[in-house]
């Protein structure tokens, strides 16, 4: 093994960051991703697009009615949008996943049930969110009065981002079997956003709080020999494909800070007379998760072959 110096960092960056290079990595990364896939990702923006461009009237009558809700509107209601700019914010969050995901299930080699799991998703989480938001909401934010209906895509959002840390752990423990891919990865990662969840609506440091964080730090420390298997696996790639092991680093660091994203402080929770439904971002990555990683650890318990 050739002793640790910066010059041999530096030489390996030049090597791997030249534009030959970058572009070889770059077409190893997407190899195996079809246009037929691309196509697929895009028809929910296209639908979300042109639902955007009907007559306000029949935009209003998709929204969810929270306190007199019409049958269709629960699943109608995340597919709709109040306006242009809040279709984009979505939209830009939904490539930035929806492209990770790509590459995850591409080296997976997972791509129908990734799409069986999608297509359920974005079937059955406008129905759960519109149902809790319907029998909750009148009682718990009562002091919203003005609070009458429900609409855009950000939940569904906030589950492929629980989608991608999930395929993200599956494809080391696909790598290398020292590293775990069980219940106690998705508990883990659904308490971390939990965590973040209490501490920011808490006001602060509380009994809950301490309770929570407990909870992390548990499953956390069972999973602690995952963190150097994974490192050396890292450290493999990097010899390899600079631009993927980018990604494999970058994947985590955007799991963990897409929680402090999504979930508005109470001092912006309320912008230009607009309140932000955060709950259902909870909701959203929180059921991506758990759906994901169910679906792989106790029904398709074929995917590592």
């Amino acid at each position: 093994m050739r002793n640790f110096s910066f010059k041999n960092v530096k030489v390996e960056l030049k090597r791997q960051l030249n534009p030959s290079s970058l572009k070889k990595q770059f077409l190893e990364t997407i190899k195996g991703i079809k246009k037929k896939d691309v196509v697929l990702m895009l028809i929910l923006p296209i639908l979300l697009t042109l639902i955007m461009v009907l007559p306000l009237s029949m935009r209003n009558l998709l929204q969810l009615d929270i306190k007199n809700p019409i049958l269709w509107q629960y699943l109608t209601q995340s597919f709709v949008h109040n306006s242009w700019s809040h279709l984009s914010s979505n939209l830009f969050g939904y490539f930035l996943y929806s492209s990770l995901l790509l590459i995850w299930i591409n080296k997976l080699k997972l791509k129908k049930e990734f799409y069986a799991l999608f297509l359920f998703l974005i079937i059955s989480l406008p129905i759960v969110s519109s149902f809790i938001q319907v029998k909750s909401y009148p009682i718990l934010l009562s002091w919203l009065p003005n609070l009458q209906h429900s609409a855009g895509t950000s939940g569904i959002v906030s589950a492929l981002a629980g989608f991608v840390i999930i395929f993200w752990a599956m494809y080391f423990n696909k790598i290398n079997q020292k590293i775990v891919f069980d219940v106690r990865t998705s508990l883990s990662c659904a308490i971390f956003v939990a965590l973040l969840f209490v501490f920011y609506y808490s006001q602060g440091i509380s009994y809950l709080v301490i309770f929570v964080f407990g909870l992390f730090l548990i499953f956390l420390l069972t999973l602690i020999f995952n963190i150097k298997n994974i490192f050396i696996e890292i450290s493999k790639e990097s010899k390899r494909n600079f631009l993927f092991t980018f990604l494999l680093i970058v994947t985590p660091i955007l799991f963990f800070v897409t929680p402090k994203i999504i979930f508005p402080t109470f001092n912006v929770m309320f912008k230009n007379g607009t309140f932000t439904d955060f709950f259902m971002h909870y909701v959203g990555i929180a059921y991506g998760i758990i759906i994901s990683s169910s679906y792989f650890i106790f029904i398709n318990k074929k995917w590592r072959d």
